[in-house]
């Protein structure tokens, strides 16, 4: 039990005191934001000549996303559906990329969010904060707490959720812990004792199950579940911190549990510790990165339709700790690797494991590689979206888009 308690307050002090999460030849191009992407000879087949052009390898047009369409720094991009992502500045914009064009806003003010598309709309959750801007460290001491938006097809809101006003003796930690059913109709989300399900029409909440009660299985029990992600109707996987029952240190873990009947699997992975603040969902794939300073050039992903494991070995053994990023119907992984004046990005077929693209963009600014980027990898155009500078005050955010060919 003491040991749980110390895994407990180090999760949270860690969270309370977040500040904001070759040789061949090359051929240069110019974007227009100041921006040069170099593609190496190898990959010249496979890639648009320009931004927006079309591919003459798959006759489909390659996203763009101008910034100029946006009032205020972009402080993120992420997927909505399709073509479309929503951009985070002074409001949050439902952005086209096929067509280059934003085509609604919303007046949302978040420090940190993610968005998970479902059938009506967009669920939104994220940390709300005081002062109404975004990005700055500053504003996100100052948190309201997690909150979600529910927002339909045509980025009205129609409801909004204040987590930290759903329970009296529990706190949600983080935002990665709040889900929402592909049919709209139920969210769940963890909290530091146990984990709860909220019904979006009654707008009640019940609790699934308490970690110290019957969180437990396969002689482990749970400390956190982290990141959660609906596989169905009536089941979530989460991934999270565990402990034997015998003792011991904390482990990472992952597995699912019944929104019914709180059934519950627990798998222990002592030997691959995953970021939980980065675990990802693409179609049926579970991505678990590694933690930056456990890592080795490997990835985790679970196949949540047949509850299997698989494991993609990058190119290079320290590759993965500089970020890594699942797209949307989960058909591609990305890495960035950072360099002094570039970040090169390498696409993983999620299939094969195999690198079917790399890019490397470059600046002359060096700040812009000092921070992770934000990659987002459009499945259906084959469209990539590079995201430089979004959490450095001193610098105007920088997005470029490339093509490639999956």
């Amino acid at each position: 039990m003491k040991t749980k308690f110390m895994c407990i307050m180090l999760i949270l002090a860690f969270a309370l005191n977040l500040s904001a999460c070759g040789n061949s030849q090359e051929n240069m191009k110019s974007s227009e934001n100041g921006i040069s992407i170099d593609v190496p000879q190898s990959e010249k087949d496979n890639t648009s000549e320009k931004t927006g052009s079309e591919s003459s390898d798959n006759n489909t047009k390659v996203g763009t996303v101008n910034d100029s369409a946006f009032s205020g720094k972009v402080s993120g991009c992420y997927y909505a559906d399709g073509n479309r992502i929503i951009v985070a500045a002074d409001k949050l914009y439902l952005y086209d990329t096929g067509k280059s064009e934003t085509i609604a806003s919303a007046d949302i003010f978040l420090n940190e969010l993610c968005v998970q598309p479902y059938s009506d709309g967009y669920f939104i959750v994220g940390e709300e904060n005081v002062s109404g801007s975004t990005g700055s460290f500053a504003t996100a001491q100052s948190s309201n707490g997690i909150k979600g938006y529910l927002l339909n097809k045509d980025f009205v809101v129609k409801n909004t959720i204040s987590f930290s006003g759903l329970l009296n003796d529990d706190f949600v930690l983080q935002m990665a812990s709040v889900t929402i059913s592909q049919d709209g109709k139920q969210i769940a989300f963890g909290g530091l004792q146990g984990l709860y399900l909220y019904d979006t029409s009654s707008q009640k909440v019940h609790a699934i199950l308490n970690y110290s009660e019957n969180g437990r299985a396969n002689n482990m029990e749970i400390v956190t579940m982290d990141s959660l992600a609906f596989t169905g109707d009536k089941t979530l996987t989460y991934v999270g911190m565990g402990i034997s029952s015998n003792g011991g240190d904390g482990v990472s873990v992952y597995g699912t549990v019944s929104t019914d009947n709180a059934s519950l699997s627990i798998t222990k992975k002592a030997d691959y510790e995953v970021d939980v603040e980065e675990v990802q969902k693409g179609g049926n794939l579970l991505v678990m990165p590694q933690s930056f300073n456990k890592n080795n050039g490997t990835l985790l992903m679970l196949d949540t339709a047949s509850n299997t494991e698989k494991k993609i070995t990058f190119s290079g053994s320290s590759e993965g700790k500089d970020g890594v990023f699942c797209s949307e119907q989960g058909n591609y992984v990305a890495t960035s690797i950072l360099g002094e004046s570039s970040v090169t990005i390498n696409i993983y077929d999620t299939a094969s494991g195999k690198v079917i693209h790399t890019e490397t963009v470059k600046d002359n600014n060096s700040s812009y590689f000092q921070r992770v980027p934000q990659i987002l990898i459009l499945d259906e155009s084959g469209t990539c979206i590079v995201v430089l500078g979004r959490g450095i005050s001193e610098v105007s955010t920088l997005i470029t888009t490339f093509g490639f060919k999956g």
